[in-house]
């Protein structure tokens, strides 16, 4: 008897079911099963203080690194060149630092070769430019000049807390060659140095869009000269994309892989350059605001740059005032007097 029971009960269970499953259904009121959200593209992988997880701050492109980039100053006299290791960076600027001979500031974040240099001493300029990106910073001494040309007070007056590596207080990243006379045969050894025990309070980049569609006049050569020994120009290549780098008409080599410096994207800082009285001393006003040119897939635009205070960030502008983007890759900044022209050639 109670077996007839339980086979009763559980048929009179199995129509209940269909009936509320038919019911709910049609009423309206069947669920479907939860799906994922949508993954939303962001319109932008990087925007001077904001910058997508897994971005490289320096190219706009996909990182794997846990580490932050590292910043070199390295020397650009004829005696310098070529260099070692430049081919690697992702980032460079070029500024003058005294009597027109300018220095170069690179940035390592996908490669941390074993030999960067030949490495020199740091000016004022090159302090308000790593107050602005925060990142470790390998140079060689710098000026201790008063007033206002002391490095080492800068740092204090700026509030940079950012690591340093030091080449006058016996870091044992540096080393020294003997090919080269000194003091241009001293140079630093990146792999091992990489660091992520300090991450900058706000992390610094440009305006990378991969979407971006440069509109713009063809500018398939650029020339620009800070002095007879030091004349720079850029050549675009149509199958990379990029613009080769040349000095006094030569390919710029590294000569540790013998490959040319090539970018995606060249700015050209216009800015107004003067000398400190009684030194040979070049400063710059990286604070501020002037002309701007852009480079990027043959094509050149134009706008400004503005930098508010010594703890804004340079933003670049078109010509609408608009935030310019660039394509995400490899940029050379060229800090440039603002009473020079630049010579752009379309073919």
């Amino acid at each position: 008897m109670k077996k007839i029971f339980m086979f009763a009960l559980c048929i009179m269970l199995v129509f209940s079911a269909a009936a509320c499953s038919r019911n709910d259904e049609e009423n309206g009121n069947d669920q479907p099963e939860p799906q994922p959200d949508p993954v939303v593209e962001p319109e932008y992988l990087a925007r001077y203080d904001e910058i997508t997880e897994g971005i490289s701050p320096v190219t706009g492109l996909e990182t794997d690194k846990d580490s932050w980039p590292i910043m070199v100053q390295i020397a650009n006299t004829p005696a310098a060149r070529p260099h070692s290791g430049i081919s690697s960076a992702d980032l460079i600027y070029e500024i003058e630092v005294e009597s027109t001979i300018t220095r170069l500031t690179a940035f390592f974040h996908s490669e941390y070769p074993d030999k960067v240099g030949p490495v020199r001493s740091a000016r004022k300029q090159q302090i308000y430019l790593w107050s602005e990106w925060d990142f470790l910073y390998g140079f060689f001494g710098g000026s201790t000049y008063n007033p206002g040309q002391n490095i080492y007070d800068l740092m204090t007056e700026l509030g940079i807390e950012a690591p340093k590596l030091d080449g006058t207080k016996n870091s044992r990243a540096f080393f020294r060659t003997s090919d080269r006379k000194a003091p241009h045969n001293a140079y630093i050894r990146l792999s091992g140095f990489e660091d992520d025990s300090y991450k900058p309070d706000r992390l610094r980049t440009l305006y990378f869009d991969k979407d971006i569609e440069i509109q713009g006049e063809e500018a398939r050569k650029i020339r620009l000269t800070y002095r007879s020994d030091n004349r720079v120009s850029y050549e675009y290549e149509d199958e990379t994309k990029k613009y080769n780098r040349f000095i006094n008409g030569n390919p710029m080599m590294d000569i540790e892989n013998g490959q040319q410096v090539s970018v995606d994207n060249v700015i050209i800082q216009k800015a107004n350059h003067f000398r400190v009285e009684g030194t040979v001393y070049t400063n710059i006003d990286l604070v501020g605001s002037g002309e701007a040119l852009y480079f990027t897939e043959g094509k050149i635009r134009t706008g400004t740059w503005e930098r508010t205070d010594a703890d804004s960030l340079t933003i670049y502008y078109d010509e609408a005032g608009e935030e310019i983007p660039f394509k995400p890759g490899k940029t050379f900044v060229q800090i440039f007097r603002d009473n020079r022209d630049v010579e752009v050639i379309n073919d």
